[in-house]
């Protein structure tokens, strides 16, 4: 096992939470320099759980959750740096699970700057005063058995494990919404060669990809429709998401140039675009017939992927099959998310029949 070996009952304590809340759950997520200034990347410090929400507007409301006690550092002061670590993440609260309890005093103190000071009972016993729930082991995600069998999907293949890392510990943490898209476009079409429809792993990653991507898009969609009118004309459209995607009309026409520049001289001038320009459009007009729905797709594809390296279990394959059917846009919005990114990344098409099998297997 990996760097998830660490405080598993707090960090499965810490998922329940997310999940009996409504917040989307990250375990492990580095955190890096905001600006580095050297040749080599380094973690400043890491969040042990991290629950993300995603409001009507499209912005992310972000929790931390921190397992760790440390001997020499008290309750108050663990809070302070839960308070710094929220503001240079910009996340709005945070949840720190102590092995003792903390004084009244210091948990009023840290209440006054976002924190939350619990013990383990005490902890369950505000997760339970949220919901009964928490206490069962109804799905795939709510066991840390299947986060670390999903972490190490991707063990003795360099490829992977960087890809893994990049969509567990970067895109839950990025601001820019829009980056995140184009850069998970970037990294995936970076190792569409690894991809073996016919491995178990591989097609965890795969549908895990499908998540994120799913998760950058929410927050899109949201944001596009309070930008764009819904009776706008198609050319006025495609407009105004061609200036959004690469960061506003001057972002966009500077991209442009050096485009342009780089291209060989006899080749024909083409502007910037995404690859599969036309499916990105039809996928946004899609998505925005219901943005609400786009992040109801993250836990199912979630789960599918863990389902796939981990044993079956009859009870959560239930409850997989109730979410889905209890909201039709659900599998139609993962079809249109996995497929667009398929071919914006020239992903091999077999993954696409892989999904559909999931689905076909888990609802019949």
């Amino acid at each position: 096992m990996g760097k998830l070996d660490k405080d598993l009952l707090q960090k499965e304590m810490a998922v329940r939470f997310c999940l009996v809340n409504n917040l989307i759950p990250f375990l492990e997520v580095d955190v890096q320099n905001y600006r580095e200034l050297s040749d080599v990347s380094t973690t400043i410090t890491d969040i042990d759980a991290l629950g993300v929400s995603i409001d009507s507007a499209g912005k992310p409301r972000k929790v931390i959750f921190d397992c760790k006690t440390l001997k020499n550092t008290s309750p108050v002061n663990r809070a302070f740096w839960a308070s710094g670590l929220m503001q240079f993440t910009g996340c709005t609260e945070a949840f720190i699970i102590l092995s003792k309890k903390a004084s009244e005093a210091h948990r009023f103190s840290a209440k006054r700057i976002g924190v939350h000071l619990f013990n383990d009972k005490q902890f369950i016993n505000y997760a339970e005063s949220c919901s009964q729930d928490f206490n069962i082991d109804y799905c795939y995600s709510t066991n840390i058995d299947s986060w670390i069998a999903l972490e190490n999907v991707s063990t003795g293949n360099i490829h992977f494990e960087q890809y893994m890392h990049f969509l567990c510990n970067e895109i839950p943490l990025e601001n820019d919404s829009v980056k995140g898209f184009r850069r998970l476009l970037a990294a995936t079409r970076k190792i569409k060669g690894e991809f073996d429809p016919a491995k178990a792993k591989h097609r965890a990653v795969f549908f895990y990809s499908v998540a994120m991507l799913a998760f950058t898009l929410s927050q899109i969609v949201h944001d596009l429709r309070n930008i764009i009118d819904f009776n706008a004309s198609e050319k006025v459209f495609e407009k105004t998401l061609k200036y959004y995607v690469w960061g506003g009309k001057d972002s966009f026409e500077l991209r442009n140039k050096l485009q342009s520049i780089k291209k060989p001289m006899d080749l024909p001038e083409n502007e910037l675009k995404l690859k599969d320009w036309d499916k990105f459009i039809e996928l946004v007009r899609n998505l925005m017939d219901s943005p609400s729905d786009i992040s109801e797709c993250i836990a199912p594809m979630r789960e599918f992927g863990m389902l796939e390296v981990v044993a079956r279990m009859e009870v959560k394959d239930l409850y997989l099959k109730d979410t889905i059917k209890s909201n039709n846009r659900v599998r139609q919005f993962c079809t249109f998310i996995a497929s667009y990114l398929i071919g914006a990344t020239d992903l091999p098409r077999d993954m696409m029949d892989k999904l559909n099998d999931s689905f076909e297997e888990l609802l019949k």
